[in-house]
This record gives C-alpha cells, structure tokens and sequence, in this order.
C-alpha cells in the first residue's frame, strides 16, 4: 500500500473561558473534545493534526491554556493558525508544548506544509500582508520537487455564499498569481466558513484542489446570500497525502442532532 501522511483539519473551535459557555447554543468545549474522542475512534493513524483558526472566541488566556492541555493530553502533534477570533500574542504565550506548535513550514515525506496567517487585526475578513507572500514564494522557490499543502484561515476561492465571500481572502489574486506559477502547490485548506467544501481551482497553468472544513462546533449553511445556521453536525475532515503528490479526504461528523444549534442566539 502507497505510505502516506495522515493529517485531520479542525477548525473553528471556538473556546471561551468559561467551558460551559455556548456559541449560538452549541457548548463548544464539549463539541471540541467529542470531535477529538471521534478521530481516536475513526482514524488510527494520524501523523499531525492542523488547527486553522478561531481556536478561540473570546481570545482568553484561559481558553488557549485548556486547548493547549487538551491537546497534550492527545499526544499527536498539533500545528496551529490564528483566525479573525484569536489573539496571535496570546498564541504565541500560551500554546506552544511538547504537542503543540506554531512552526510555519514542515517538510514530511514527500509534502511541504506551509502555514500562513491571513488575519487582520480587529477585521473578520482575511488578507495576506506581502510579507507572507514573499514568504510563500521563498518556500516554494526552495523546494519546487516537493508537493505543497498551503494552510490558512480564510477561504482562497469564492465559496458561493455572498455574504461569506465578503469576508474571505480579499486579496486572493495576488495569492493565486503566486500559486500559477509553482505546479508543485496541490492543496490549499481553510476554515472560517463552518462548512465542507471542496473545488478544484484552475489557475492559468496549474490546477489546486482547494478544501474548507466544517466546525467542531457551529455549521454554517451553504449558498446563502446571508448567515443562515446548518443543522449539520459538528464535524472534522481527513486527508490522506501520498508520496506521489495525489491525495484523498473525507469528512467525519458527529452523529446526528448531538448538538443542535440555537438559530436565533449568537455568543
């Protein structure tokens, strides 16, 4: 059987202080250690796994000491991003542990897996700063045999949602005149949206398959004009890399109707 490298995306975790608090009526702490009970039961080999954003909604000190103890106590190794509810400082303070890291590019087998931060401060939508993009196209420049993951919070490409796409990438021109460029770019995977969605990407000479994940707590409804919540469970998505640079994914939910979302409340 091909080897390969085992990583699952969580998202969106969205952890306050207080554990018992809810985001629109789903107790995101509890969903959260679920979605973990779930990937020890569903996946049997994981080699890394890749938190991208909104690991936090109220950017507490407690809620990034209780993730970082949380995923210690995993023992997986646990790459994080900031979304537009983290606190990169606070990241920076209270994260990193034997477990959990905030290393930026990591090559694994075959595959280089570069982590950007599209974050503005005080903004939801993301843009990535030309410091990132320099620093994207030094990585790829450096390794241009090796398959690339690309990771960041906010979706690269329209997702189909207006008042979503607003608050995506909003310089995704200036990152996919990068990505046209460096064939070796097989993935890009984001969070924010709250949904699954999956699309390749057609550049003028390259094609990206590009992956947004679920929540572990809060699902958003696909093609909407306006937020509209998903009964959808909270959920967690697998990818497969192989060594020849071809991959395969599949979403894991929670069982239905185990957290139901509150439509009329937020926060």
């Amino acid at each position: 059987m091909p080897s390969f490298i085992s990583i699952v995306q969580i998202t969106d975790i969205h952890l306050y202080a207080d554990t018992d608090r809810c985001l629109m009526g789903i107790p995101t702490d509890k969903s959260f250690k679920e979605v973990l009970a779930s990937i020890k039961q569903n996946i049997p080999k994981v080699d890394l796994l890749l938190l991208t954003g909104d690991l936090s909604q109220d950017s507490s000190v407690e809620s990034y000491q209780r993730l970082r103890d949380t995923l210690d106590s995993f023992e997986i190794p646990a790459y994080c991003l900031a979304g537009n509810h983290d606190d990169w400082q606070l990241m920076e303070t209270h994260l990193p542990s034997e477990y959990v890291h905030l290393r930026r590019s990591l090559n694994i087998n075959n595959w280089q897996i570069l982590l950007m931060n599209s974050v503005v401060v005080n903004a939801v939508y993301g843009y990535l700063a030309d410091t990132e993009l320099n620093w994207l196209e030094q990585n790829l420049q450096a390794s241009p045999d090796r398959p690339t993951l690309i990771s960041f919070h906010h979706p690269a490409i329209a997702i189909g949602s207006p008042w979503m796409d607003d608050i995506c990438l909003t310089n995704k021109n200036q990152f996919w005149e990068i990505g046209d460029r460096y064939p070796q770019i097989k993935a890009v995977v984001n969070g924010h949206a709250h949904q699954d969605f999956d699309q390749i990407y057609e550049t003028p000479h390259n094609s990206v398959r590009c992956f947004v994940s679920p929540s572990t707590c809060v699902q958003f409804q696909p093609q909407t004009t306006d937020l509209q919540i998903d009964d959808q469970s909270p959920a967690f998505r697998h990818l497969c890399l192989f060594d020849d640079g071809s991959l395969q994914t599949k979403i894991y939910r929670l069982e239905p109707n185990r957290f139901v979302a509150d439509r009329h409340s937020y926060g």
